[in-house]
């Protein structure tokens, strides 16, 4: 299966943004990710810190790996293994009946739940398509205007989910 390389910019500009914003958010209230990140009670407490440091830079290393065609595959792969790391991470709270904790996914406190974790699978899956073997074609200027749409769609259809993930955690904890 061969991908067109607009469907590859879309995804790869989309993740490489949602990377960057989670990295900034770690970084930004660093104190906050690192409690975040122990509440998941799966580190061993020596860990939380370090790891809570290194974290955003990978981060920011995976997001700046999408952008290049070269780098792209290793980027992919380690945008996905991060994202199924951090679905695992999520699906062991719940499994211990650990919902109520925030799940550090960004700046607004959101509880674990089944939509975060479907969200991530999601997620996972659009890092492996960008592994696969890309078809070539020329890339003209209406290309780039479809792109830079494009992004912008599936930027606020990432904005919008989460606000819907939230308020359906609002609507089921007041039931």
């Amino acid at each position: 299966m061969m991908i067109d390389p607009l469907v590859t910019i879309v995804i790869a500009t989309s993740l490489a943004l949602l990377f960057l914003m989670a990295a900034r958010h770690k970084i930004s209230a660093s104190r906050r990710f690192e409690a975040q990140l122990a509440a998941y009670s799966i580190l061993p407490e020596s860990l939380v810190t370090p790891v809570a440091r290194v974290l955003p830079w990978l981060e920011i290393a995976v997001a700046a790996s999408l952008l290049f065609a070269m780098t792209r595959p290793f980027g992919a792969v380690l945008a996905a293994t991060l994202l199924a790391m951090y679905a695992m991470a999520m699906g062991i709270n719940l499994s211990r009946g650990r919902s109520q904790i925030d799940c550090g996914c960004g700046d607004t406190p959101q509880a674990l739940s089944d939509l975060l974790l479907l969200r991530n699978m999601v997620l996972t899956t659009g890092a492996m398509l960008l592994v696969a073997p890309v078809a070539t074609r020329p890339l003209g200027i209406l290309d780039m205007v479809f792109a830079a749409l494009f992004v912008a769609a599936c930027s606020l259809s990432y904005s919008l989910f989460e606000q819907l993930s939230r308020n359906h955690t609002l609507l089921t904890d007041k039931e």
